[in-house]
């Protein structure tokens, strides 16, 4: 066995499986991705409320109907 192949046994076998660094870098990619989902999910109310206030002839224009457009409106947050 060579030296350098003998260090990096001993490194791998005492180096912990799971270090302060990677939790944080975990956690931190956490809440990147919780971030992200809220501001998809407000984005996505937004546009549900804005289409609830459109008239008819732009709904046509964008091939829905009132019933439709009410139906997407009153999703919850959520949904």
């Amino acid at each position: 066995m060579s030296t350098l192949s003998s260090v990096r046994a001993i490194a791998r076998a005492e180096a912990p499986s799971f270090s302060f660094g990677r939790a944080m870098a975990l956690l931190a990619g956490s809440v990147v991705v919780g971030v992200e989902a809220l501001m998809n999910r407000s984005e996505l109310s937004r546009s549900r409320r804005q289409l609830a206030e459109l008239d008819d002839r732009l709904l046509r224009d964008i091939g829905l109907d009132r019933a439709r457009a009410r139906f997407e409106a009153s999703k919850s947050y959520w949904a």
